[in-house]
């Protein structure tokens, strides 16, 4: 019997590993390659798919601590912060006009005591002015049968900031408490302003007895020393420009030593010393 040849078998071309993968990977599955001799005739050359797989991609959770140090790097940055941050930040902002205007206040109330302090220094206490006697001229009236004085005064003002005006008052003219004349003392011709030179015109006083002898020698001619005293009661106004301010009295009293009462009296010495009374 003769042997029938079989015809060797052609092993099958087997798939590529990767069909399997890229069919279930990407959900299209790719032709694969003809694996019998016929489709191996007809197709001289093999395609060849060249596939990339991803590779699988790890995530990493940071630590709870990184979320709290870059919260922490916000706050200290000003970016942000948590509610309760935010709540007292908004707070200070809203109490930093109240502090300024609390500030406010208390400058205003200083500089008003401040005031009120100057004002009562410089206006209500201002310094005394000094006074002092230039002449004494001695005025015979034979129809009136009188002697009457003319005393000529400087004031000086030693205050810098206010102005004295001297308004209206009375003056008196003694010797060894014996009144020789009196008189008004009226407003200087300057008006008044800060005056340093006024006038006071003061008119002998009778007497039904004798004058005493030292002025009776006096008028006579003699150039003995005689004691004078001289009172003057005047009202004061502080002026600070043009605001005027409560009036006081000022009182002036002067030793002075005349050398004879003639038409121009010699004054050879005086001590005059002023105080206010209110």
């Amino acid at each position: 019997m003769a042997e029938r040849a079989l015809r060797p078998a052609v092993p099958a071309s087997p798939e590529p590993a990767s069909s399997s993968a890229v069919s279930t990977a990407f959900g299209s599955p790719l032709e694969p390659v003809a694996a019998t001799a016929a489709s191996a005739a007809a197709t001289p050359t093999h395609d060849t798919y060249v596939v990339q797989v991803q590779k699988d991609q790890i995530y990493r959770v940071p630590p709870p601590e990184n979320a709290y140090l870059a919260e922490r790097y916000r706050n200290e940055r000003g970016g942000g912060g948590n509610k309760k941050r935010g709540t007292s930040s908004e707070g200070s902002a809203a109490c930093s006009p109240c502090v300024l205007r609390t500030l406010g206040a208390l400058l205003a109330a200083a500089a008003l005591v401040s005031a009120a302090v100057l004002i009562s220094l410089v206006v209500l206490r201002p310094g005394v002015p000094g006074f002092s006697v230039d002449r004494i001229t001695v005025i015979n009236s034979t129809r009136q049968q009188r002697v009457d004085y003319d005393v000529f005064l400087t004031a000086v003002n030693p205050n810098k900031m206010t102005a004295l005006w001297y308004r209206s008052g009375k003056a008196r003219l003694t010797h060894h408490g014996t009144t020789l004349a009196k008189g008004d003392v009226g407003q200087p011709a300057d008006g008044g302003e800060d005056a340093t030179d006024f006038s006071v015109l003061l008119q002998g006083v009778k007497h039904n007895g004798r004058l005493p002898k030292a002025v009776e020698k006096g008028f006579s001619g003699s150039k003995d020393h005689l004691a004078l005293q001289l009172t003057v009661e005047v009202t004061v106004q502080v002026h600070v420009g043009a605001l005027g301010f409560g009036q006081r009295r000022l009182a002036v009293d002067c030793g002075i030593t005349a050398a004879g009462l003639g038409k121009d009296v010699h004054i050879a010495s005086q001590n005059c010393k002023s105080s206010f009374r209110n």
